[in-house]
């Protein structure tokens, strides 16, 4: 009689792996059926989510009406006073509105004192930003040369010296100071490869990013 149960137990065992066998096909099929339904997905209903979203982000694939047409008034005005200036010029990127100083033009060699030309412009173009709100930001960049003399040890400092000065100018002709953001990259930002004076000459630059108020 025990040997009859022990018998029948040892069957029981052998007959474990029917178990886990089962589960597995369960999940293979499983798995099937998931890629199957992946493969025919319904193309018209797929069609119609992607259209939904290409217009609820319509944003990302062209601008915003709306703030390009903002920009318009202000561009041509800042490009008839600044069209005919010497190392002055003016564009439109997704930053906003760009004025931008050669400093070659706007400095001394090695300095951050603005020269008297540039001094008028910056007058002329704070006249504009008085009539149009919006953040500031004023961006000094240099090339990858050396700094020569002892007052600024590093193009870091010699950056952000200059636009700071323009900083100044344009605050002193009464703009608000709490719109304005003032950095200083040093090289670290070139338009242009270093490698030519050409390219040197590009990067040394300040430049004046309006924001629209929208965008602040």
């Amino acid at each position: 009689m025990r040997r009859h149960r022990r018998l029948e137990d040892d069957h029981d065992h052998m007959d474990r792996w029917l178990i886990s066998y089962s589960d597995f096909l369960t999940l293979m099929f499983t798995f099937f059926a998931a890629l199957y339904a992946l493969s025919t997905v319904d193309k018209e209903k797929v069609g119609q989510f992607s259209t939904s979203l290409r217009q609820a982000f319509n944003v990302i694939e062209k601008p915003v009406a709306g703030i390009e047409e903002g920009k318009k008034p202000i561009l041509e005005e800042m490009r008839k006073s600044f069209g005919n200036v010497e190392g002055i010029s003016v564009k439109s990127d997704p930053r906003g509105l760009v004025v931008t100083l050669s400093n070659d033009t706007a400095f001394a060699s090695g300095s951050a004192d603005i020269t008297e030309k540039t001094a008028a412009a910056l007058s002329s173009l704070a006249g504009i930003l008085k009539k149009n709100p919006g953040r500031i930001v004023v961006e000094g960049h240099t090339d990858e040369m050396p700094t020569s003399g002892p007052r600024y040890k590093s193009n870091w400092e010699l950056s952000t010296a200059r636009a700071a000065s323009v900083l100044s100018a344009l605050i002193g002709q009464g703009l608000d100071p709490n719109r304005f953001i003032v950095a200083g990259y040093g090289e670290y930002r070139p338009l242009a490869s270093n490698a030519t004076e050409e390219g040197r000459a590009r990067n040394r630059r300040v430049e004046i990013v309006v924001a629209p108020s929208s965008l602040r």
